[in-house]
């Protein structure tokens, strides 16, 4: 039991002496809890391999079974490194997916408010449009109208030029024919005057 025992300490003191230096190295960078840090997890595997080759060597069972379930342990504590490593990449890429589909979900929303805002734009430059137009139709209304009444104002004086006219002329041709009647009056009474002048030279 001794011959076996003796080999086993003589493993283990090596195998601590052999850790120290990264031991030391562990605890600067903070890593002395982490048993899934590489540079441990290699040591450990190291430590693993030399339990069971030594312990087959010495057909010490007790050594071999160590360095077995050290290789046990290593090989769960890397494949919780991988399975590990395996979720970061895949949280990475799915924060990377996410990302992308936020900023094309801005860009979406961002070519929506533009979208908007043009239709707004056209919308309000249609309204001007046709509020424009409607100005000038009603403009060309109104100068229509203005033309039509100034036209008929125009029919309307001339017609009253020409009945002024027309009255002017009537009243003149009555003011002749009273003339030419007191004209003819006037010749009858210088006659009837004459005659009368006559008879009163013969009676006397």
């Amino acid at each position: 039991m001794n011959v076996q025992i003796l080999p086993r300490t003589i493993v283990n003191t090596y195998l601590s002496a052999a850790r120290l230096p990264l031991s030391v190295v562990a605890k600067a960078r903070g890593q002395q809890d982490n048993e899934q840090w590489p540079p441990a997890l290699a040591f450990e595997g190291f430590e693993a391999g030399v339990e069971t080759v030594v312990g087959s060597l010495l057909r010490d069972g007790e050594l071999i079974e160590a360095g077995r379930l050290r290789q046990a342990k290593v090989a769960q504590l890397r494949k919780a490194a991988y399975l590990e490593t395996v979720a970061e990449t895949k949280r990475e890429q799915a924060d990377q997916e996410f990302e992308q589909r936020r900023e094309q979900a801005e860009q979406t929303r961002r070519a929506s408010e533009q979208r908007a805002e043009r239709r707004e734009q056209q919308v309000e430059q249609q309204a001007q449009q046709r509020k424009a137009a409607v100005d000038r139709a009603a403009e060309k209304k109104k100068t229509a109208a203005r033309q039509t009444a100034a036209a008929q104002e125009e029919v309307i004086e001339r017609r009253e030029r020409a009945a002024t006219v027309q009255s002017l002329d009537h009243e003149a041709k009555a003011l002749k024919v009273q003339q030419e009647a007191l004209d003819a009056a006037k010749t009858a009474d210088v006659i009837e005057e004459s005659i009368e002048g006559t008879k009163e030279e013969r009676q006397s």
